[in-house]
């Protein structure tokens, strides 16, 4: 490819692509911008420039005509689509079905990409199964991870990037999940400042019970046709719905319903699938009937309603029930429910979690009443609980071996969960991290190797991070902010 087709720009004016100039200055100074998505992309050149500027192009028209179809998609996935959507997958990703790596397939990457490409061109690309792996969570349950192979990865890769740039335009700012620049912290924090400042008495917690492994397809798919006018890339998007799994007893089952937990393209489907079955409904049926206002904040499955009557919240809770069997999902009822959570009754009002905080209203210092965050019981014991394990596991390394790994799995607590008023919560942390280390490091040998005070003085000239709390001041993020992030 020239550098003179690496540098095109790809207008969308009907939804099918139209090479032209127009742009090209713009596609440059915003792909300067990008920020690469992995360590190998930052280790190649990889050509990005007509990439950018076709996803450039397809946000503009969805941002400026809400009610356009784009047409023409399936043939935006070409070479260097394909190419840079390789360049993002994660090098150590676990293999597919086929035990091909993203290594294996680097060795001779032209050549399968060409082959890659044109059995797309000849409509003959079919998915492969989807490995299925468990993986241990919280309360001793296990969550099902599917793990498509490499070239299934890429092209979904590249469709994921395409789905990305049309919906980022229709996404409610109150939909959190899987997107970029809106991280769970920050979610956290634009709840905290809602329930804060608005008339919000009784809250609605709710999840999803196994929402990946219900959603229907053609319901799917038919919302996926409101915006897009291409049969062949839906048709492509239902190749990965309906692709067989192969469990890890060797049985295969073909699903019809869900999509698999783990695959590239899975979050923004689930992001779609959501902002019509729920987003948008509670906007115009929920909103315009509660008093006075209402507070909704999504992070995938797991969502929020504050409201300022009582009986808004228990009407809602029945109307959510309907709403989710409607779309062929369930109301998760243990994980749900209605919280008192009232600023004029503090003592009387109760906690709720989300995205690993309990919320509850508490008396400042002086005497005023604010909504705080604190680490949620569970999740610093299952925190805790995988420390331990690890440095069990790990204990006979050498402290110069040990030390930056847990400098990391610290300060990556630190970051997520230094929110402001979760001091206490971060101290405790760091004390029985201490605790767990020194106790495992002293049953190396028979014969103890710490006193207290000289593992204390270790645990400084290490550098271990202490704990802090690094939240900002809140302040709202606007779309027109989050502009450029999906160049």
């Amino acid at each position: 490819m020239s550098q003179q087709e690496s540098d095109r720009s790809i207008l969308v004016r009907d939804g099918r692509a139209d090479h032209t100039s127009a742009q090209a200055g713009m596609a440059k100074e915003s792909t300067g911008q990008q920020h690469d998505q992995s360590t190998h992309a930052r280790e190649k050149k990889v050509p990005t420039r007509s990439v950018s500027s076709t996803l450039i192009a397809l946000r503009d028209k969805a941002s400026h005509e809400p009610g356009h179809r784009f047409g023409g998609l399936y043939t935006m996935i070409d070479e260097a689509l394909l190419r840079e959507s390789f360049h993002l997958l994660r090098r150590d990703a676990a293999s597919g079905v086929d035990g091909q790596s993203v290594a294996d397939y680097e060795n001779d990457l032209e050549s399968n990409l060409a082959d890659l490409l044109d059995r797309l061109k000849r409509k003959s690309y079919r998915a492969k199964l989807v490995r299925r792996k468990y993986i241990p969570k919280s309360g001793g349950k296990l969550r099902p991870l599917g793990i498509p192979a490499v070239e299934d990865k890429i092209v979904q890769m590249a469709a994921r990037r395409i789905l990305e740039a049309i919906y980022e335009a229709d996404f409610l700012d109150s939909s959190r999940g899987y997107r970029s620049g809106k991280g769970s912290r920050h979610a956290s924090q634009m709840l905290r400042e809602s329930l804060a400042t608005k008339k919000v008495h009784w809250v609605v917690e709710a999840d999803i019970k196994g929402f990946f492994n219900n959603l229907e397809h053609e319901k799917l798919l038919n919302m996926l046709r409101k915006r897009i006018d291409d049969e062949a890339f839906v048709r492509l998007i239902g190749k990965w719905l309906s692709a067989g799994v192969l469990e890890e007893d060797g049985q295969v089952l073909h699903p019809t319903a869900g999509t698999p937990q783990g695959g590239i393209v899975s979050p923004v489907l689930a992001n779609v699938y959501l902002h019509y079955a729920l987003d948008i409904r509670i906007e115009a049926d929920v909103k315009s009937k509660a008093y006075p206002e209402v507070v909704y904040l999504r992070y995938a499955d797991d969502f929020v309603c504050g409201f300022h009557r009582e009986n808004d919240a228990r009407r809602f809770l029945a109307w959510l029930r309907e709403q989710l069997a409607f779309y062929g999902l369930e109301l998760a009822e243990e994980k749900s429910g209605i919280v008192k959570f009232s600023r004029f009754n503090v003592k009387a009002s109760g906690r709720f979690t989300f995205l690993g905080f309990d919320f509850f209203w508490s008396n400042t210092r002086n005497g005023k009443q604010t909504v705080k965050r604190q680490t949620n019981r569970k999740k610093m014991s299952a925190s805790l609980q995988a420390m331990k394990q690890w440095i069990r596991t790990n204990r006979n390394r050498t402290l110069k071996q040990l030390a930056p790994i847990l400098r990391r799995k610290l300060l990556g607590h630190y970051n997520y969960y230094g929110v402001t008023g979760n001091s206490d919560s971060l101290g405790k942390f760091q004390y029985w991290t201490q605790h767990i280390v020194f106790k495992w490091l002293n049953r190396r040998s028979q014969r103890r190797s710490y006193n207290w005070t000289g593992f204390s003085q270790m645990w400084e000239t290490l550098g271990m991070p202490r704990p802090q709390v690094v939240e900002k001041p809140y302040r709202y993020q606007s779309r027109l902010e989050l502009s450029n992030v999906y160049g």
